[in-house]
C-alpha cells in the first residue's frame, strides 16, 4: 500500500530543536500534518509551529511516561486525526562532547539504563499507544533514529551507543511482529554531522523488512 505524505498525520518525538526539528520541517515540506513532541523545550516546538503554520502544532510529552503517552496522542487525534507515522528521535539528556564523555572507569549502569529508557522504552510506549489505529487501518510506518557510531565508535560514547544498539534491535523484532500487519519498522541510523539534512520520499511504500543500510549525514 501506498499513501501520499499530504495524507499523513506524522509524529515526531523530540521534536522541539536540532534533528527532530529538521525531520519535523521535511515531513511538513512535502505536505504532511506534523505533530510536534517536546518535553523542555515548549517555547521552540510552539515556535516551529507557529513558523510551520495550521499543518503543524506541538504537544509535550515525555515519552518514558506511558499515560503521557497515550494523552498526547489522545490530543493529536482530536487536532489531527490519529498518527499514522511515528519518528522516534526522542534522546534523554546528553552532551555529545567528546573531550567530557564518560569513560568506563565512572560509567554506571544507571547512565546506560537513562538512555535506553528514552530510546527503547520511549519508542515501546508510542507503538502501545498507536498501534491500535495502525492495526485497523493496516497500514502504519516507524522510523527509528539511530547511529552508526555502532558500527565505527570514532567517539566511544558507552552510553548512548549501547541505548541505541538495543533500540536497533527492538526494531528489528518489531518489524518482524508488526510487518504482517501492514506497519513497516525501519531505522535511519547515522554518524557524526554538522548539520542534519534528510531527504523523505514524497510517498511512504509499504515493506515488511526492517532497515536501510547506516549513512553519514552532513
Amino acid at each position: 500500500m501506498t499513501r501520499p505524505i499530504s495524507d499523513l498525520t506524522v509524529l515526531v518525538t523530540g521534536a522541539g530543536r536540532g534533528l527532530g526539528a529538521v525531520i519535523a520541517r521535511s515531513f511538513h515540506r512535502e505536505g504532511a500534518r506534523v505533530a510536534i513532541n517536546y518535553r523542555n523545550s515548549q517555547a521552540a516546538a510552539e515556535a516551529l509551529a507557529t513558523e510551520l503554520g495550521p499543518r503543524a502544532a506541538a504537544f509535550r510529552a515525555d515519552v518514558t511516561d506511558p499515560a503521557q503517552v497515550a494523552a498526547m496522542v489522545d490530543q493529536i487525534t482530536d487536532h489531527f486525526g490519529a498518527p499514522d507515522v511515528l519518528v522516534h528521535n526522542a534522546l534523554a539528556d546528553f552532551a555529545f562532547n567528546g573531550d567530557a564523555r564518560t569513560h568506563l572507569d565512572r560509567l554506571r549502569w544507571a547512565d546506560i539504563a537513562r538512555q535506553t529508557e528514552t530510546a527503547v522504552g520511549g519508542t515501546l510506549n508510542c507503538l502501545t499507544a498507536m498501534q491500535a489505529h495502525w492495526a485497523a487501518q493496516s497500514f502504519g510506518r516507524v522510523i527509528t533514529i539511530g547511529t552508526n557510531l555502532m558500527q565505527n565508535p570514532v567517539v566511544p560514547y558507552h552510553d548512548y551507543t549501547a541505548a541505541k544498539g538495543a533500540l536497533l534491535a527492538f526494531t528489528r523484532t518489531a518489524a518482524k511482529e508488526l510487518g504482517p500487519m501492514g506497519i513497516t519498522v525501519n531505522m535511519v541510523s547515522g554518524g557524526l554531522y554538522a548539520r542534519p539534512m534528510p531527504v523523505l520520499p514524497r510517498r511512504i511504500r509499504c515493506s515488511t523488512s526492517s532497515h536501510p543500510k547506516p549513512r553519514w549525514a552532513g
